[in-house]
């Protein structure tokens, strides 16, 4: 019997769910478990950035449809992963938070990971940095800088567009971030992340609990 004050973790049983991690980490099970636990660690750890991620609890229509400042591209990059993009250097205080612009990209991934193709090939992430000034690095602190390194592994490029498109294609990214593919389509991402609204939530009520937190999954 788990000891009262004792930390367990509480995760999805569903195949869906525990595929995802299988297959990004080849089917071996003992690994497989280590990112499940570390998966649940980090949003344990970084409450502000996974409390009520969802659709609905991020800025999606001013940050993304207005300002686009975090676009998905429907095209894949050369090694077939996901791609998404961050207008760092478009940001102002006056449009959203840092910290809904890191919901929104986690929103993004947590989307494009729901693809079994994604899964086993992972996500890339590329910073445009066009138009950043000193304004902007007495918001990107150390600590902000850290926390996104703690939750993405990215790429950065400032306005070396060559540069970038050796790595991502030109006609990957679209016409918003510098690329050729004609302008992404956020009505449908909207769309699509309201369909996954039930999964969000799902995700959002597992975790580390103590033993003597009454679980909502009995």
């Amino acid at each position: 019997m788990p000891q009262t004050g004792e930390t367990l973790l509480e995760c999805p049983t569903d195949d869906a769910f525990l595929l995802k991690f299988l297959r990004g980490r080849k089917f071996d099970v003992q690994r497989a478990f280590k990112n499940v636990k570390k998966y649940f660690e980090v949003r344990r750890d970084n409450p502000e950035m996974f409390e009520a991620l969802g659709l609905h609890g991020v800025p999606f229509d001013v940050a993304c449809r207005v300002h686009r400042l975090v676009a998905v591209s429907r095209k894949t990059d050369p090694e077939g992963r996901g791609v998404i993009m961050y207008k760092i250097g478009s940001w102002r205080p006056d449009i959203c938070s840092l910290n809904d612009i890191f919901r929104i990209a986690l929103l993004y991934s947590e989307h494009l990971l729901l693809r079994e193709e994604f899964q086993t090939k992972g996500i890339v992430a590329v910073l445009d940095l066009e138009h950043l000034s000193p304004y902007h690095l007495v918001h990107y602190t150390p600590s902000v800088i850290r926390t996104f390194i703690t939750l993405a592994q990215t790429r950065l490029f400032g306005c070396n567009w060559e540069e970038l498109h050796k790595l991502v294609p030109a006609d990957v990214i679209p016409e918003e971030h510098g690329g050729t593919l004609e302008s992404y389509d956020y009505d449908l991402v909207k769309e699509e992340l309201i369909a996954e609204d039930s999964y969000f939530q799902k995700i959002n009520s597992y975790g580390y609990r103590t033993a003597t937190e009454e679980s909502t999954h009995l």
